[in-house]
């Protein structure tokens, strides 16, 4: 078959002038120019200039038959996937041809050839292989290759057996760090005791599906031996709020929203395969947590999302990169190109970018959530009957993502950045997008039974956990492969991205081909649901697996998790209180140019917000619309005044000192934010996400008490958790060297608002209008303060939220007062304090402020401006102020005004003693983040 190629060339590209940046902050001082050539290579009797206006955008790039680069230039890598992947953008080419009428292409794939001008050819692979590719699923081409196919070849191994029979306990141990099971001794030991009973040896197929099954990531089983799903999933039970529909038992939870629907949340973290291949980890992260709000019920439709970075600081110096590591700045700047990638076209609002950094985060924390809305007559799943159909749908297998479940089981080390790279999956919006609108359509014709992703373990656990009651049997030969090389247990184990497994009535069937036909979706009947109670999976005529699902999904041992109290010794925060116009300057260009309070909107104004519709108030608002709302409000109703408020609670630095408080202060602010914009928190419910590092005694013990901790507040406040994840993995070793993350919360909430038009906003409404501070302060309580940081200091000590009584007041008399509207705008205290705030609200309204020091208790005033007392808010009121008596009983205190003048300005006694304008503190919470990303 023919093979065409054709080169282009950009005239201006940003990509490349992006990279060099980069590459000269590494040091490369002497690269004086970067080009990037793309190249689309063709298979098939076609016309490749027919398909030269799907391929190259004339107007800015200039296409060629051979390469437009000058070899004497300088160095030329060219990066490709490797020939048994097949690339991500294979799908949309073939389709974009059979749309031009090109029907002669067989297949396509795409490469980059980079020639680094200045650099030496040893120096640039180097470069190469640390920066732009990821050695399992790439490769650099060499410049003579003979291309012959493009297609993915290969053949597949036979089935093995593994015998674990008379293996002493040292030799299980490393039989299973070998295969990259990671599972514990004691796992291996009931393996092998289940072998012994059954009389013969297993195939690799089914050892594999048992160790992933049993892994941490599938099967938690660090929070059963601690109790923590069961102190949780209690706590909710305990409640018994009437709005929750489901918690904990679906791919999501659901809340009980206006007429006869249902809105869903879901967060999932996507740690591990993001610190090692950042583009393909981020980009799969929102892909699963898509598939999980369409897996929830019957198929509920996503309708916003968010994504949450941690990483190590991303201005590091590359000597204080961890060996082994990514550098922090690549895995935020390629986390924002994936995010894009895949929600933009996926047509679903970006709700909460978040970007925060910590030391611990050499394995990242990559966090996205997915919220969604379905009729509550499909809210909830039926269990699939024997003769049910197995339809597995969306894209096809290859080997991207196998040992994914396992390895984000286990902590990282140096090496594993190339051992465990398959575990990277790669993603295609479009072929999730085809299937987001389709389902619903199978959901409203009757066509499924039940549904759910393929995510952790692929087909294997799709299929367990769906015919775990009944029994399924599948065929493996009708799967469709990018990988003709794959071998049982690899189709079985793969987690590559889009795809999706749903029972479908036997009469129903060739109704739900036909819809699937319809949106252009691949499906096939992978099988059908039995009675026999066990997973059986044929290949080839052969019988590859044959399990019981009682051993399946109770085998499992839960080894004993000991505790022990750790013991911190950390030091008191000693800063010293500014004194004068410079020393406030100081702290405040600190504060302000700090990474987590600093402008993030570059990233965030790369993701659509405002897509569907629906978004009533997005991510940023104000006059330019760079001001951050710390809120997302949606009207998923069109021509409907009801809203669903969802905010977000992150930080890494109060887990360092105090793992149970942070826990506590997280749940504290995310609830505050959505009530002080409105939302009643009696019509609330939470999702948590645990990021933890590999669980030792003191580790198990700071966990234990943070599930406590939020276990207990969410049912003193009767604000259930409905969803969910963990992840116990967040450990980075490398030369002798091991770096733990901080114990890490991230709180969202998800509520009901009555008319979205009256939910108030962050920026100032009018000048003369008092400023007033609602709730607990106290000055003293900087442990784990931005304000801290900015120092270098951490700190012993965190603020301690109000009572839970003292909460509910506070929280009740904002909702009376937000009712009779009596305060215009208002905003939670969170990371940078109130002087945040205040600077966020005046960017937003083009207006000033005046803070008045002397209104403040006695003590640090610095205390009280960049303390972030979780629980308080600051709320902006009408001159005439007739909401007094509201707060009778409530801490409170009139601490400034808002001004006509566009300017910041502290006075003590009628005394200025500190001012600025606002648009140069504006052009400095600028900077920080356009020097990552430029």
């Amino acid at each position: 078959m023919a093979i065409h190629s054709i080169y282009a060339l950009s005239k201006d590209d940003p990509e490349a002038r992006n990279w060099l940046s980069f590459f000269h902050r590494r040091g490369y001082t002497r690269l004086t120019n970067l080009v990037i050539e793309r190249v689309f290579w063709l298979e098939g009797d076609c016309n490749a200039e027919k398909l030269l206006p799907l391929l190259v955008n004339t107007l800015y790039q200039v296409p060629a038959e051979h390469s437009q680069l000058d070899p004497a230039q300088g160095p030329i890598v060219e990066i490709a996937y490797r020939p048994a992947v097949t690339d991500p953008e294979t799908p949309s080419i073939l389709a974009g041809a059979q749309a031009l009428g090109e029907t002669g292409l067989e297949f396509a794939r795409l490469s980059r050839r980079y020639q680094f001008c200045g650099l030496e050819a040893t120096e640039v692979k180097t470069l190469a292989a640390r920066f732009l590719y990821n050695k399992v699923v790439e490769r650099i081409r060499a410049a003579d290759e003979k291309v012959t196919t493009l297609r993915p070849t290969g053949k597949p191994d036979a089935v093995g057996t593994v015998s674990l029979h008379g293996l002493n306990d040292e030799q299980l141990t490393v039989l299973s760090h070998a295969r990259s099971w990671y599972a514990p001794l004691s796992q291996m030991k009931v393996l092998q005791a289940h072998e012994q009973k059954r009389g013969r040896p297993y195939t690799d197929a089914e050892i594999e599906i048992l160790a992933q099954s049993w892994s941490d990531h599938c099967y938690h089983t660090t929070w059963k031996s601690l109790g923590l799903l069961k102190k949780l999933s209690q706590a909710t039970h305990q409640i018994n709020h009437p709005l929750v529909v489901s918690s904990f038992t679906d791919n999501a939870g659901g809340l009980e929203f206006a007429g006869d629907w249902v809105v869903t949340i879901k967060g999932e973290t996507h740690n591990f395969p993001s610190s090692i291949a950042p583009f393909g980890g981020i980009a799969t992260k929102h892909g699963g947590v898509i598939r999980d709000t369409l897996g929830f019920g019957k198929g509920a439709y996503p309708i916003g999302g968010t994504t949450v970075m941690g990483t190590m600081d991303p201005r590091l110096s590359d000597d204080k990169v961890p060996a082994g590591a990514l550098h922090p700045e690549l895995i935020v700047s390629e986390s924002i190109r994936a995010t894009a990638y895949y929600t933009n076209p996926m047509g679903i609002p970006m709700l909460h970018p978040i970007y925060r950094c910590h030391p611990g985060y050499a394995k990242c924390f990559a966090l996205g959530h997915s919220l969604g809305i379905i009729p509550k007559k499909y809210a909830c799943k039926d269990a699939p009957k024997p003769g049910d159909v197995a339809v597995l749908f969306g894209g096809a297998t290859g080997r991207d993502g196998v040992h994914g479940a396992t390895a984000s089981s286990t902590g990282m080390t140096g090496e594993t950045l190339e051992k465990e790279s398959a575990a990277v999956q790669i993603g295609h919006p479009i072929t999730e997008r085809r299937f987001m609108t389709a389902i619903p359509v199978l959901r409203d014709r009757e066509c499924i039974r039940s549904i759910t992703d393929l995510g952790a373990g692929g087909i294997s656990c799709a299929v367990g956990e769906m015919g775990a009651e009944t029994g399924v049997s599948i065929d493996l030969d009708v799967v469709p492969l990018k990988d003709q090389s794959l071998t049982a247990w690899e189709i079985l184990l793969s987690e590559s991205q889009e795809r999706m497994l749903m029972a479908v009535p036997p009469e129903k069937l060739a109704e739900a081909q036909s819809i699937l036909d319809r949106f252009e979706v691949a499906h096939t009947s992978l099988g059908h649901f039995t009675d026999t109670v066990r997973l059986e999976a044929t290949w080839h005529g052969e019988k590859v697996v044959d399990l019981e699902m009682s051993f399946l999904w109770g085998g499992c041992p839960i080894d004993p998790t000991p505790t022990a109290k750790p013991q911190r010794a950390l030091p008191a925060v000693s800063i010293p209180e500014p004194q004068d116009r410079d020393d406030w300057s100081e702290a405040i260009y600190r504060v302000l140019t700090h990474y987590h309070c600093a402008d993030q909107s570059p990233a965030g104004s790369r993701f659509d917000s405002t897509v569907q519709g629906r978004t009533a108030i997005g991510p940023y608002g104000g006059k330019n619309h760079r001001m951050p709302t710390n809120l997302s409000v949606l009207a998923p109703l069109y021509g409907k005044p009801q809203g669903v408020i969802s905010t977000v609670a992150f930080n890494p630095f109060y887990g360092e000192i105090n793992p149970a408080g942070m826990a506590r202060l997280m749940m504290v602010e995310a609830i505050t934010k959505a009530v002080v914009a409105g939302a009643d928190y009696r019509q609330m419910a939470l999702c948590d996400n645990f990021y933890t590092p590999r669980v030792r005694p003191d580790i198990a013990y700071d966990l234990l008490q943070m599930v406590e901790t939020i276990a207990d507040l969410s049912v003193a406040l009767g604000i259930p958790f409905i969803s969910g994840k963990d992840s116990s993995s967040g450990t980075f070793e490398a030369g002798g060297r091991r770096i733990d993350v901080p114990p890490t919360l991230a709180v969202a909430t998800m509520g009901r608002v009555d008319d979205v038009k009256k939910v108030v906003t962050k920026e100032f409404k009018r000048a003369g209008n008092p400023l007033v501070l609602v709730g607990r302060t106290d000055a003293t309580a900087l442990g784990g303060t931005v304000y801290a940081d900015c120092y270098g200091q951490r700190g012993d000590r965190l603020f301690e939220a109000a009572d839970v009584n003292a909460l509910k007041a506070e929280w009740d008399a904002l909702l009376k007062l937000h009712a009779n509207e009596q305060y215009v705008s208002g905003c939670a205290i969170a990371e940078g304090g109130i002087l945040l705030r205040v600077f966020e609200a005046a960017v937003g309204s083009g207006l000033g402020a005046r803070l008045r020091l002397d209104q403040f208790p006695a003590g640090r005033r610095d205390g009280m401006l960049f303390g972030e007392f979780a629980g308080c808010c600051l709320i902006e009121v009408p001159a005439q102020f007739q909401g007094a008596t509201l707060l009778a009983g409530i801490p409170h205190l009139i601490v400034g005004e808002v001004t006509e003048q566009p300017r910041l300005t502290f006075v003590d006694r009628n005394k200025t003693v500190w001012e600025e304008a606002i648009t140069e503190l504006t052009e400095r919470w600028s900077e920080t983040f356009r020097e990552v990303l430029k």
